[in-house]
């Protein structure tokens, strides 16, 4: 019997990711890629076994802008372009993911951060537990009494309360003042020049937030960081906007529409069957105990 008290939220995108670098060559007699396909349905299945969420949902970027692009050009433009044998296999997962009677939401404009967020603070009371997998260290600032952080990246270590301040010495809601001065290379946030992990927690443990910090530069004995600060205090203002994670994404959501429950299985022995999957084809039989 699935816990009914807890949500678990996927990083569509992320998971895509690390199935289509996991398993690096599998594809149809075709010719056509499916190792991420294969690759997110088996991450897919063991989060369901072990883990057995009462709810699941799913959220993906979408290749449009977001707000942020619009604030910061340069916003993530460090990052190669997805690769194209990934990119012609996400139809494929989403399709997979239907299946599985798990609800997708992506919508342009916004990351998939910003959806997670929003329908983790929607639910966290009706859901008792929140899990979000995720890897995005700016995801932490989510995190309470009933939100939690899952990082598949480092073997399933959960990010509560105690676990942000033991990590990086401060509370869940200072990791967006912490990030502005530290910066964010994986998303190209600049943060302060020559403020690295150190120095920006020891100055929001010291200041509280950077409004603060800004306010009272004075009160800063290190002259170069002063300085760096006082030249960089527009960027810092700019690069706590970019990781500070949406809540109010304008979704219309249903937890009910999340329970888990039987997929729909001879549709997924037919994608299965399509994708060449022998291995799940002849197992897809046994899930249904697996999905109730």
């Amino acid at each position: 019997m699935a816990n009914r008290e807890k949500l678990f939220l996927i990083d569509g995108n992320l998971y895509a990711y690390r199935a289509f670098y996991a398993i690096r060559s599998l594809s149809t007699s075709q010719g056509y890629p499916t190792n991420a396909v294969y690759g997110f349905v088996t991450m897919l299945m063991k989060l369901l076994r072990e883990e057995k969420p009462g709810y699941l949902a799913i959220a993906f970027d979408l290749a449009a802008p977001t707000f942020r692009h619009r604030e910061f050009a340069e916003y993530k433009a460090q990052r190669p372009e997805m690769p194209e044998d990934l990119r012609r296999q996400i139809p494929l997962i989403k399709e997979v993911v239907s299946a599985f009677n798990i609800p997708i939401f992506e919508l342009e404009g916004y990351e998939a951060d910003d959806i997670l967020a929003t329908v983790a603070k929607k639910t966290e009371e009706e859901a008792r537990e929140v899990f979000i997998l995720t890897s995005d260290k700016d995801m932490l600032q989510l995190v309470n009494s009933n939100i939690r952080v899952f990082s598949p990246s480092k073997k399933g270590l959960i990010y509560d309360v105690n676990k942000v301040r033991e990590l990086f010495g401060v509370n869940p809601e200072q990791m967006p003042d912490v990030l502005a001065l530290w910066g964010d290379s994986s998303d190209n946030i600049p943060g302060v020049a020559g403020i690295g992990r150190k120095t920006a927690i020891k100055l929001i443990q010291k200041f509280g937030n950077l409004e603060n910090l800004l306010y009272n530069l004075d009160q800063v004995s290190n002259q170069r960081q002063r300085e760096n600060l006082e030249k960089c205090a527009r960027m810092a203002k700019l690069s706590k906007y970019l990781v500070t994670i949406k809540e109010d994404v304008p979704i219309p959501f249903d937890l009910n529409c999340c329970r888990v429950e039987k997929g729909n299985l001879p549709q997924l022995a037919e994608l299965f069957r399509k994708l060449e999957f022998k291995k799940l084809v002849r197992e897809v039989e046994s899930w249904e105990s697996v999905l109730l």
